[in-house]
């Protein structure tokens, strides 16, 4: 015979069972005394056993009743997390808002942009479990594209099908030099002034081949070629290789917060701005446009990383709304975009 649990009845044994006695339970239930016994005699012959053994001195639990009330604490204890976990769910459809939201970035993504998204998540969506994740340009698309992370935080241009773009910020370019040597008196310079030095790649050219070629672009015409003589796969080699003399870097001014102090920031005067883009699927449901939005008001008017390493803070667009709408070629890829 199958026993359905009556939730009712179940908490007025658990009640019971708490307090060993019927007078405290049924006060704290807000209920009658003779219901509450009532109700779980009923039970009693429902299920075959006793729960609770009485006298008119003392109540308490049989050898069975104790069994029986810690298997059910655990039972109502996982009802309840199911229950949360049901209303969050559902809370989240009725805002439009995802269930889970994961968010890749670039390892060369400004550090003051995940400071600002963890934040917003504490502080605008609690009942949204969000969590970063690291993940090369190349691999965030791919990512994206099969629905394992819901965003993505990068640097124009994106040049995907089915990708839509939101601007959020803009960068400098800078150089990471050692801290001693013929740049150390420098704040600012011309791309061409570092002409002759070994390049250690930020590895773009794998992983974010369209941003590598833009750069490229600029250099040659500005009279800088270069060949890079190393890969580095996040800021911190990056600084360790031009540490120990290996050559020069060029990197977002955004991830040089807290350089060592073997190696310093010159801001590149003459290459264009970078362009800090959120990007996600077509088909997102618009709370990526809302986070977007609210991360580049945070950037433009928020706390800005400080870092006296480098000359002069990021440089962000004016205020406006988030764009609707993201218009694409006819063969489904995004326009060539200007990072200037």
């Amino acid at each position: 015979m199958d026993f359905p649990p009556p939730l009712r009845k179940l908490q007025y044994v658990l009640a019971v069972a708490r307090d060993l006695h019927f007078r405290k339970a049924a006060e704290r239930l807000h209920v009658s005394q003779p219901a509450i016994s009532r109700q779980i005699r009923e039970y009693e012959e429902e299920i075959g056993f006793e729960i609770l053994h009485r006298d008119h001195h003392f109540v308490s639990l049989t050898k069975a009743g104790r069994a029986f009330v810690t298997d059910v604490e655990g039972i109502v204890a996982r009802m309840e997390g199911d229950f949360t976990a049901a209303v969050r769910r559902a809370r989240a459809i009725s805002r439009e808002v995802p269930a889970e939201y994961t968010v890749g970035h670039s390892p060369f993504a400004p550090m003051q942009i995940r400071r600002i998204a963890l934040a917003l998540q504490q502080e605008e969506f609690r009942d949204l479990p969000m969590r970063l994740r690291i993940l090369p340009t190349s691999e965030l698309l791919n990512a994206i594209d099969n629905e394992i992370v819901q965003a993505g935080i990068t640097y124009a241009p994106v040049d995907h099908a089915g990708i839509s773009v939101i601007p959020i910020a803009k960068d400098h370019w800078v150089a990471i030099v050692p801290a001693k040597g013929r740049f150390s008196e420098m704040a600012i310079a011309r791309i061409q002034e570092f002409r002759g030095e070994p390049v250690i790649s930020n590895g773009a050219d794998r992983t974010h081949p369209a941003l590598f070629r833009q750069l490229q672009a600029e250099c040659i015409v500005k009279g800088f070629p270069f060949r890079a003589i190393a890969e580095v796969t996040s800021p911190l080699e990056a600084f360790d290789l031009v540490a120990g003399n290996a050559g020069i870097a060029f990197l977002p001014a955004g991830v040089c917060e807290g350089l060592p102090a073997a190696v310093r920031a010159v801001r590149i005067s003459d290459i264009s701005l970078l362009e800090i883009v959120m990007i996600f699927g077509s088909d997102d449901s618009g709370f990526t446009h809302q986070f977007a939005e609210r991360i580049r008001v945070k950037m433009s008017f928020g706390d800005r990383a400080s870092d006296d390493k480098y000359p002069e803070p990021l440089t962000f667009p004016a205020k406006r709304k988030p764009p609707t709408s993201v218009s694409k070629t006819k063969s489904g890829k995004l326009p060539s975009r200007s990072v200037g």
